[in-house]
């Protein structure tokens, strides 16, 4: 529940820059970047405040399962994480630079590309753990998972993004078009309608699954100038 708060939140803050920036002028871009900074600031500080409450005021409601033994020493675990880390972070680089090729020869849009082809790839181990998890009946854990990197990137990356290009020089804003926020909004909504009676069934399921297929044709066929 908290989770799907959150993702509603930074829903909100992405639907403040299109309401109340400003229509392109000067002052609307300062706005625009103003609000989008503010915006930026509260996200940080409210992942923070959900670190803050996982890991010391309710730490008791994500303890693991007690029988689950770790299979490699955590120094190890830790060094892994580094050293894949900096292998994910030099992949990246060559990903981003090749997207704009790559919309060129299969003749696909750019949102479509980042919003649909890269999140499935870049995350489909994270959706095996998912999958492999809930079917052990671990749900919590299952959400924690599903949910989770949903989370980080709305309320941590995204608005570290905003932050780094302000103190870089650099003018990035939270304005996105409106028709991405709303489906972004609506999928929100749907979640945690199927999240309601906290059980889970196959029907639940195929609804999330239509509901991304249907996102990601009206995605293929979204149209973006290339100014925005």
């Amino acid at each position: 529940v908290a989770s799907i708060a959150l993702l509603a939140f930074n829903g909100l803050i992405l639907m403040m820059p299109e309401f109340f920036g400003g229509e392109g002028e000067d002052g609307g871009r300062d706005e625009e970047l103003t609000i989008s900074r503010i915006g930026a600031l509260l996200l940080v500080l409210m992942y923070a405040q959900l670190l803050f409450f996982q890991l010391k005021t309710h730490v008791h409601l994500f303890e693991g399962d007690d029988d689950m033994v770790a299979l490699i020493p955590f120094h190890w675990a830790l060094i892994g994480l580094v050293v894949i880390t900096g292998m994910v972070t030099i992949l990246s680089e060559w990903l981003v630079g090749s997207i704009d090729g790559f919309c060129e020869e299969f003749n696909l849009g750019r949102s479509f590309v980042g919003v649909i082809i890269l999140p499935v790839v870049g995350n489909a181990v994270e959706h095996i753990s998912a999958v492999s998890v809930a079917m052990k009946n671990k749900m919590d854990l299952a959400l924690g998972i599903a949910l989770g990197s949903s989370v980080q990137i709305g309320l941590f990356v995204l608005p570290m993004v905003v932050l780094v290009g302000w103190l870089t020089g650099r003018d990035i804003s939270l304005k996105f078009p409106n028709v991405e926020v709303y489906l972004y909004l609506l999928s929100v909504i749907i979640v945690s309608l199927c999240l309601t009676n906290q059980r889970s069934n196959w029907l639940e399921g195929s609804l999330l699954v239509f509901t991304y297929v249907i996102i990601a044709v009206g995605i293929y066929f979204e149209k973006v100038d290339d100014e925005s």
